[in-house]
């Protein structure tokens, strides 16, 4: 993002359309924090950051996953149940890899 300078004139706008109560509001929040509205918005939208919705294939891998961990989740109780305990050992590294999966797939930390 290229910082401007007070010498410099700013040339581009945005046109927002509001209700009478929302303007009044921004102008309001404006006026307290001692900025005109357009330095607030500008500093509202240029300094915070929005959370991205995720891709339409980071959604279907998540969910895929979701489901591949839900029936490793029930094999695992069944490998305990009937006693075959060498069996449990693969099943919890395969959890291990679609929680990491999952966490790639919504940049997540893993724990």
């Amino acid at each position: 993002m290229e910082i401007t300078n007070n010498l410099t004139k700013r040339t581009k706008s945005i046109k927002v359309y509001l209700f009478e109560n929302e303007k009044a509001t921004i102008e309001e929040k404006a006026a307290a924090t001692g900025v005109t509205a357009s330095e607030y918005l500008r500093s509202c939208g240029l300094k915070r950051v929005l959370a991205t919705k995720p891709s339409a294939d980071v959604v279907t891998i998540r969910s895929a996953a979701g489901m591949a961990k839900s029936e490793l989740m029930m094999l695992l109780h069944l490998v305990k149940e009937t006693g075959h305990p060498q069996l449990a050992q693969p099943v919890e590294k395969a959890i291990a890899q679609v929680d990491k999966t999952i966490a790639v797939a919504f940049n997540m930390p893993l724990d």
